[in-house]
């Protein structure tokens, strides 16, 4: 497993180093200092975010999707081929949230019972803890650094054909992505968190007032994102695939009755999850 997880920090490094090489024989480079540098950002990802919206290909499109996940170096808890059709209309979190409905009748089923242990049915069947994954992905339309924000420093580089971005922000995270200079689709989206950070999760018996039936925090240690897209014979944006790795450390669960009792409880918990997604044309 430690292997697994150094071979996909290496092929991360791999893509940046690459990455790098493209750049050093880029034709400009702009830091996004001045005013006018950061009017031409604002407007870069306005015009991506425009074509995620309304120039990305409807319809349903074939995706073989791998799902794995260990607790604690040893106990398999998802190991998962999947055949998915997806009708992807807007990569962001409302419509992947969506998606991806814990509902057989959906053509994204997902089985969260392999975390019920960890995150109990909940009222609104939010199970963050068991898609975080797929959240964490495909909301791509809300990227924190496809929102001009002061956290982040950007970098835009330019050839003839192909504009790269790179960001980095250092609470938050570091990478780049890559588009069609002519058209603004995007190419390939790669990034990673600069440093841990925590996360918390809860669920009621009932509306807000009601007792807590759970509650449970955990540290992304690590997470590493990249996605490729393709461009149909008309031109509309398409996401060809999707590697991504999450490390989760430090997570502690908590389970109560409602009496407020303590009937569960689990400390210093890790997690190791890949999934990838590629699309079968």
């Amino acid at each position: 497993m430690k292997k697994l997880h150094l071979s996909l920090i290496l092929i991360f490094c791999f893509q940046i180093n690459y990455s790098q090489d493209t750049i050093n024989n880029l034709k400009e480079v702009v830091v996004v200092r001045k005013e006018s540098n950061r009017k031409e950002m604002i407007a870069i990802l306005k015009k991506i975010k425009y074509n995620l919206r309304e120039n990305y290909e409807q319809g349903n499109v074939n995706y073989l999707t791998n799902h794995f996940t260990i607790k604690d170096n040893k106990d398999t808890l998802v190991n998962r081929k999947m055949l998915n059709s997806l009708n992807i209309k807007v990569l962001s979190k409302d419509n992947i949230r969506w998606m991806l409905n814990d509902d057989s009748r959906n053509s994204f089923y997902k089985d969260t019972s392999p975390y019920a242990r960890f995150e109990p049915q909940v009222n609104d069947d939010y199970h963050r803890f068991a898609l975080s994954m797929f959240y964490y992905s495909l909301n791509v339309i809300d990227f924190d650094f496809f929102n001009m924000s002061n956290n982040y420093k950007y970098e835009i580089l330019k050839n003839d054909d192909i504009t790269t971005v790179k960001f980095t922000a250092s609470k938050y995270h570091t990478g780049y992505f890559t588009f069609n200079t002519k058209n603004c689709n995007l190419i390939r989206i790669l990034f990673m968190n600069t440093k841990p950070y925590e996360y918390y999760h809860w669920g009621r018996y009932g509306n807000e007032q009601s007792p807590l039936e759970f509650y449970s925090k955990w540290t992304y240690n690590k997470v590493t994102i990249k996605l490729d897209f393709t461009e149909t014979n008309k031109g509309k944006l398409l996401l060809a695939s999707l590697d991504a790795m999450e490390d989760i450390t430090n997570f502690e669960f908590t389970r109560y009755n409602e009496s407020k009792r303590i009937i569960d409880k689990d400390i210093n918990l890790k997690f190791y999850t890949t999934l990838q997604m590629k699309i079968i044309q």
